[in-house]
This record gives C-alpha cells, sequence and structure tokens, in this order.
C-alpha cells in the first residue's frame, strides 16, 4: 500500500465510501441517517461519507448500529478504520469548551468553500482581534468565567481564523450594519484597532467586506447573527445557521435555504460597495483615536 493510499485522507475516503454502501442497503437517506443520530447539521453524514472531514469512532459506531451493522467482522474493522483515519483536530485541546453547536460551526467551516455572514451588532469571529475578541467573550460569555478561561476562549477564536490563511479553503463575504462599527466593544482603543485589522482582511482576495450604512434606513435583514456555509460537492446542501438566544439553529430545507440566499443578496445590494465599505471602515476606525 502507497504512502497516498495509507494517508489519514485515503483512509477517510474508504471508510466514507463503506459507511455509504451501508447506509443505502438499509434503506436511508444521508439526510434521514443525520436526523435519526440526532446530529445539529443534516448534511454531516453527507460531509462523512465524502472523507471531507474526520470523524469519530463513536459516530461511526452509532451510524453501524443504525445500519443494523451489529458486533463482528465489518463493525470492528470499520471502527478501527475510523480510529486510523481520525486525525487530531487543532481545536482537540479546547474541546471543553465546545458545546453541540459549537461544535458544529467549526465542522461546518472546515468543510465548506464559502461562507456569508450578516452581523448587525459586531465583527464576525472569523475578523476579531484578540483584545476584540477578550472583550466580547468577558461581557457576553458565561458570567462565571475565570481569567484563565477567557483566554483559552480566545486562543480558540484566534485558531479558527487559521482557515482564511490558506489558500482556496473558505472564501469569506461579511456584510455588517454600521451599528457593528460603531458600538463601542471594550474601549476606543479595541476599537480602533479592530477596525484597521478590518479593513487589512477586507483586501485579503478570499474575503469581502460590505457595509449597510445608517442612512440606507430600513432594509430586508436576516436575523442580528446568521449566515450561509457552502460546500465544494454539488450534493452537499447548502447550511444556514442562524444565532438566537435560545442557541444557534441550524437550517438545511430547500425553502430556508432559498430564503436566506435571497434575503443575503438583498442585504448585498442595500450596502456600499466594497471601496467603499472598506474607505468608512477606515474613516470609523479614525474616530477612534
Amino acid at each position: 500500500m502507497s504512502a497516498r493510499e495509507s494517508s489519514p485522507t485515503a483512509r477517510r475516503r474508504r471508510l466514507g465510501a463503506e459507511l455509504r454502501r451501508l447506509r443505502e442497503t438499509a434503506g436511508l437517506t444521508s439526510y434521514e441517517a443525520s436526523e435519526r443520530l440526532g446530529w445539529s447539521s443534516n448534511s454531516k453524514t453527507s460531509r462523512i461519507e465524502n472523507g471531507r472531514i474526520s470523524v469519530a469512532w463513536g459516530d461511526v459506531s452509532d451510524m453501524l448500529d443504525l445500519y443494523g451493522v451489529g458486533p463482528g467482522e465489518t463493525h470492528n474493522r470499520l471502527i478501527a478504520l475510523a480510529r486510523k483515519s481520525k486525525e487530531k483536530s487543532w481545536w482537540q485541546p479546547f474541546s471543553d469548551l465546545l458545546d453541540k453547536e459549537y461544535a458544529t460551526v467549526i465542522d461546518l467551516e472546515t468543510a465548506a468553500s464559502q461562507l456569508r455572514i450578516f452581523q448587525a451588532l459586531a465583527i464576525p469571529g472569523l475578523l476579531q482581534t484578540p483584545d476584540y475578541a477578550r472583550a466580547i467573550i468577558t461581557r457576553s460569555g458565561p458570567l462565571d468565567l475565570d481569567e484563565e478561561e477567557v483566554e483559552r476562549r480566545v486562543q480558540l477564536r484566534m485558531q479558527r481564523q487559521a482557515i482564511l490563511a490558506r489558500d482556496g479553503d473558505l472564501g469569506l463575504w461579511v456584510v455588517l450594519d454600521e451599528a457593528a462599527l460603531r458600538r463601542v466593544i471594550g474601549s476606543s482603543q479595541i476599537m480602533h484597532g479592530q477596525l484597521i485589522h478590518l479593513a487589512r482582511e477586507a483586501r485579503q482576495p478570499n474575503v469581502t467586506v460590505q457595509v449597510i450604512p445608517y442612512d440606507v434606513g430600513p432594509h430586508a435583514s436576516l436575523p442580528g447573527s446568521a449566515g450561509i456555509f457552502s460546500f465544494p460537492q454539488p450534493r452537499d446542501r447548502d447550511v444556514v445557521f442562524v444565532d438566537t438566544l435560545a442557541g444557534t439553529l441550524f437550517l438545511e430545507r430547500e425553502a430556508d435555504v432559498r430564503a436566506a440566499t435571497l434575503g443575503f443578496d438583498h442585504l448585498r445590494a442595500s450596502a456600499l460597495s466594497v471601496a467603499e465599505s472598506v474607505e468608512m471602515i477606515s474613516a470609523v476606525a479614525e474616530s477612534y483615536r
């Protein structure tokens, strides 16, 4: 067996192909399987089968149980393959900080080829500076966080941003309401640094940032924080996420995705051009000096 064939990626693809065959034999669609397994994203099964993400052996065991594959040679072989194909995820040291929804967001970011986000009141995590993230986490995170836990959450958020630096991994398109630039998070000094960073990131080839100015008036906004994940494989449906007070919702019904896509397109049309947006971000940054 060649090194390529024995790589974690190759093992994930072999495992995915076998799991797809077993699911089809069980007469289930990938979305039915995800729903029965209780996964936040109904397309997780599809991404596992495509070898796009690594998968915990416990998830494989649950899939095999669902497909009626009990203890025996096939069960043991696929569990062993899952263990071998499981690369240590970069976020493993932070696993105690991840609830089900946050873990799903990281999973989707890893698999996505494009992410479109609307934010009304804050800069998205993928574009935050450490100081801005620290201020957000301190004020809006769990109230009982000590300094060490805050710093670990900041570090986790910063490490998520590495996906933007890898060529071709993720295209990010962000639409912000002007309020996200004007709302002081932490201090004027923190805001100045954050907006300088935002303007710099907006000039990267895989990052697009647009701002909807106040003088536009009412606009067809999505909820205060929402976005759309798109994936390179045609069989993987887009996934919409919506942040609510009760947690993050993940929507994959065609009607929901269509409505979110239309809403985002309206927001882009209401916003300033990319050049005008960068100019506004830079001007507001100077106002914080």
